[in-house]
């Protein structure tokens, strides 16, 4: 909020908070939303550039980085331009 922006709580609600971009448009600080096995959003992670993301993968394994493509990202929306 101090520097002019703001995020929802949860994945499915963080997606109408930014701007909609192609999947092959994804810049290091765009959000990858990926589904939950179903037809609603159920995770989210930051891209960081080169075909990764970190991401808080569960309760055992914590925040890791991962290749963004371990799941097929649903949308990619950008917050910062």
């Amino acid at each position: 909020a101090h520097f002019g922006y703001s995020l929802n709580r949860s994945s499915r609600d963080q997606i109408y908070n930014g701007t909609n971009i192609g999947i092959y448009e994804v810049q290091p600080g765009d959000l990858l939303f990926y589904n939950n096995g179903g037809s609603t959003i159920g995770h989210v992670a930051l891209y960081i550039g080169n075909g990764q993301i970190v991401h808080a993968s569960n309760a055992r394994t914590g925040i890791k980085i991962s290749s963004a493509y371990y799941r097929t990202p649903i949308c990619v929306a950008r917050y910062l331009n």
